[in-house]
Formats: structure tokens, C-alpha cells, sequence
């Protein structure tokens, strides 16, 4: 084989050497897939995507009946938060009923949090009848606002709202007794087991009581 034969085999050696270390090293570790898809990490207790606990921005909102509330009022308990609007007829009917099978399936209530996503048409009535249609009435709280009251909480939470010609962010989140972010549902992953599994989880690995009628 000519000295050139061997150079040119030499150097495609190498090139195909780089592009498969380049593969390697760009492939996302089997952590980063289960957070992206939802789906538990081998090293967390929680069938949904572990947040690390991540500090929860603090809110203050009133609900739909009017009551100030706050992140603060809830510490020492897990608390379940998530983002929807009343009028929605597909991904937040679905997550709420997860929701409240959850809470059928803890046998008593933790506090749980709504935060509108569509304040233009979000108003004290809808927000009830629709916590009543999903179960909820008495067991969650519907923090509405105006626009400028809402959007700091969104940009906190990494929310994008409901729009025109596009969807809200939709999932749901599992805070411990100390505010932090321990969980995170994609809502096309959420199921009421896994939901119940991971509050019973959160309370069990950070302390606190579940039981609650905030």
C-alpha cells in the first residue's frame, strides 16, 4: 500500500474516531432524558421528574373567593401547584381530574393551587364552576389577577400563557413543607397514582403534614 493509501486511511480513522466522541458526548444522560419525558429518574423516590428542590417564587394572590394567598401560608405541608384556565375543554379538565383523583387516592386533601393562565376571561365565577366540574370546589384554590399581576409569576415559573394562536405551559408541580420545588408533571404524563406516590413521597422524605382543608 502506497505511503498516500495510508495517509488517506489514517485520516478517515480519525475523522470517524472524532464524530463518534462527538455522539458520545452529546447523547443526554438517562437523568436528563427522565426529566425531559417526566418520567422518574433511577436515583430520585418520585415517578415524575425531580426539580432538586428548586425555591418556589413567592406569590400573593386572591382565589376565587377572594381570600389573599400565599406560599407562606402552607408551610410544613406539601403543597400541589399548577397553571390552567377556567374556559379550557382538553389539557386542563384532564390534569384537574388527575388532580382530584389524586386527592381520593391520599384520602385527605393537601393544598393545592390553581394560577390563571388566561386573566382576560378568568373571573371569580368561572374559576369556581369549574374547580365544582372537576372536583375541586373546596379542596383548591384559583389565584386570579390582572395581566400585570400574573406575569411575574409566569416569567418565575418558566410559564408561557394561554394565547391566541398558542398553548399555556402545562404541568404539574409538587412543593415540600419548605416551599421547594421537588416534582414536576408534564400533564400528558400525569396520572393520579404517580401524582398521590410523589406527595406521599415529598411529605415522607422532607416532613410535614398532609392533611389539610386550605
Amino acid at each position: 500500500m502506497s505511503a498516500r493509501a495510508r495517509l488517506s486511511l489514517l485520516i478517515t480513522a480519525v475523522v470517524v474516531l472524532g464524530v463518534a466522541v462527538v455522539l458520545t458526548l452529546a447523547r443526554p444522560s438517562s437523568d436528563d432524558a427522565a426529566v425531559a419525558s417526566g418520567v422518574q429518574a433511577a436515583s430520585t423516590p418520585y415517578e415524575g421528574a425531580s426539580r432538586g428542590g428548586v425555591p418556589s417564587p413567592e406569590l400573593r394572590l386572591k382565589d376565587q373567593d377572594g381570600r389573599e394567598t400565599t406560599l407562606e401560608q402552607f408551610r410544613g405541608r406539601p403543597v400541589i401547584v399548577t397553571f390552567m384556565y377556567a374556559t379550557c375543554d382538553d389539557t386542563c379538565p384532564a390534569a384537574a381530574r388527575q388532580i382530584a383523583g389524586a386527592l381520593d387516592d391520599l384520602g385527605e386533601d393537601v393544598p393545592t393551587i390553581v394560577i390563571s393562565v388566561d386573566p382576560q376571561n378568568d373571573t371569580p365565577d368561572l374559576a369556581q364552576r369549574f374547580l365544582n366540574k372537576m372536583r375541586l370546589g373546596g379542596r383548591a384554590r384559583y389565584l386570579l389577577g390582572t395581566r400585570p399581576q400574573l406575569a411575574p409569576i409566569w416569567r418565575d415559573y418558566f410559564i408561557q400563557p394561554q394565547g391566541a394562536e398558542f398553548d399555556h405551559s402545562a404541568y404539574v408541580l409538587v412543593l415540600d413543607g419548605q416551599g421547594r420545588q421537588q416534582v414536576a408533571w408534564p400533564v400528558d404524563k400525569l396520572t393520579a397514582q404517580g401524582l398521590a406516590h410523589d406527595v406521599r413521597a415529598v411529605q415522607a422524605r422532607t416532613g410535614g403534614a398532609t392533611a389539610t382543608k386550605g
